[in-house]
């Protein structure tokens, strides 16, 4: 049986949810890759400045805490991340009849499509004399507009650009609240034994 594809407005929803987790996670993830920062700084301040340091710093932590949502709780999560949890939707594959859990690599596939317009766009106005860096921003800009086109109305399955590449669309689903202990569990790296609270 096909489910429905996702509304519009619930999935713009459950993305803005997720990015508010993701800078959560990121102040989180600030404090003990601080102390990474300070055994790196000698090396890197001199080559990236200062403030390139500082910049490359948050962008870094905010990566590892978008990979941790978009890329681990798809594959362990049955194809939810916390904002489609609670917005009710599910990541599927695209070609399977029955909705299955996301493969790893389709989930690292959407990240990336979905992480890197984001960070051309923040390339913007960096330095007034690299023209290229604009141009960049506004590849950034252009991808992100065709996805959410696309996602809102792109036809019967309504897939965005990351959707289509990673071989993904996102149906209606229960929805699924947040169990803090097992979903942090998830985010991150290596075997996850569930069975055991935290």
């Amino acid at each position: 049986m096909l489910h429905s594809p996702a509304p519009f407005p619930r999935r713009l929803a459950a993305r803005l949810i997720d990015l508010g987790f993701a800078l959560v996670l990121t102040f989180a993830l600030v404090i003990p890759f601080t102390l990474v920062l300070l055994v790196v700084r000698p090396v890197l301040e001199p080559v990236l400045g200062r403030q390139g340091l500082i910049t490359v710093f948050v962008v870094v932590c905010y990566f590892l805490a978008y990979v941790g949502l978009e890329v681990y709780l798809l594959a362990r999560r049955g194809g939810q991340t916390l904002g489609k949890g609670l917005m009710g939707l599910r990541v599927v594959p695209a070609a399977e009849s029955r909705p299955a859990g996301v493969a790893p690599g389709a989930a690292t596939a959407r990240m990336l499509l979905i992480f890197v317009p984001f960070v051309l766009m923040s390339a913007a106005g960096g330095n007034p004399d690299v023209a290229v860096l604009d141009a960049l921003a506004l590849v950034g800009a252009l991808s992100l507009l065709v996805s959410l086109l696309l996602a809102g109305f792109g036809g019967a399955r309504r897939r965005a650009v990351h959707d289509l590449v990673a071989g993904t669309r996102v149906v209606r689903a229960d929805k699924r609240g947040i169990v803090l202990g097992e979903d942090l569990r998830m985010m991150v790296p290596g075997r996850v034994d569930l069975s055991k609270r935290l």
